[in-house]
């Protein structure tokens, strides 16, 4: 009888052990997570600071075109009634680099999408991967910064221009090019347009393609003879929205992309004005 007694309490212990770290594991990781969201909450926070500090700081002035200003023109012949008309007659951009500069010596210029909240500063580094982890001020912060290719040379325009932000699920930084799938964006010609201002050159785009993808063979800078013709007809083929216009092989690309390792969202336009500055 007493070692049949003695079996029994052994495996009620073994259970109570068992629940102990069930319930401990449980507990540990509901803290693990609580501390996660609290981190996600505070860089989220921060960038939002960030961007407030920095709208209240820099001023952005709409500038008419002049002796410098070269519009490109079109190699199809367009309809007089075609959109490109209003586009070129659009105000380029002058950003006030000496404020954002103080803040951050990584600053190269500055992005605007019509139509979506994506209107910030871009930075520079040597290589694409420090921005993903930091932000405007080089502090440490998961929804990062967005920034130019390291590869773009920022004294001239390369074949293809590509800016990075990271993809998030709040509606923050290049995570704003949700945007561009609502039909409400869609629907009003007037948000195909881009911005991009350096201390080189202010500059708008024509939108020409938008679209999700998994694959990273569109983050291409210069192309070998022939390849580019070739590279911007299937980009107009990914497109999810049909902009009924046409990419010529003298024509320069500016390419917006989220940069996970899954579904990225990629806007990609092309150049049709430019004022270069002699620095």
């Amino acid at each position: 009888m007493t070692k049949v007694k003695t079996k029994t309490v052994y495996k009620v212990k073994w259970k109570n052990l068992f629940s102990f770290i069930l319930i401990l594991a449980f507990l540990i990781s509901l803290i693990l997570l609580i501390i996660y969201l609290i981190n996600v909450y505070n860089d989220y926070k921060k960038t939002k600071e960030m961007v407030s500090l920095i709208d209240s700081k820099v001023k952005i002035t709409n500038i008419v075109d002049d002796g410098n200003t070269t519009i490109i023109e079109q190699d199809d012949e367009i309809s007089k009634f075609d959109s490109y008309w209003n586009y070129i007659k659009l105000s380029l951009i002058e950003v006030d680099m000496a404020s954002l500069k103080k803040i951050n010596s990584d600053a190269i210029g500055w992005i605007e999408v019509k139509g979506t909240d994506v209107s910030y500063p871009i930075v520079q580094t040597k290589d694409n991967g420090y921005y993903m982890n930091h932000s405007f001020d080089k502090t440490s912060n998961r929804n990062g910064w967005i920034y130019l290719d390291h590869r773009n040379d920022i004294s001239k325009l390369d074949a293809n221009t590509i800016i990075y932000g990271n993809y998030s699920h709040l509606n923050l930084l290049l995570n704003n090019l949700k945007a561009v799938f609502k039909s409400s964006w869609e629907s009003n010609e007037n948000n195909y347009i881009i911005k991009y201002y350096t201390n080189n050159y202010t500059t708008l785009w024509q939108i020409v393609s938008v679209y999700k993808t998994e694959s990273s063979n569109y983050l291409k800078i210069t192309f070998e003879e022939g390849k580019f013709n070739e590279y911007t007809q299937k980009i107009l083929e990914k497109s999810e929205i049909e902009f009924n216009t046409g990419i010529n092989e003298t024509d320069k690309i500016l390419t917006l992309t989220t940069n996970s390792d899954k579904e990225n969202i990629v806007v990609q336009a092309k150049l049709i004005k430019i004022k270069n500055y002699d620095n």
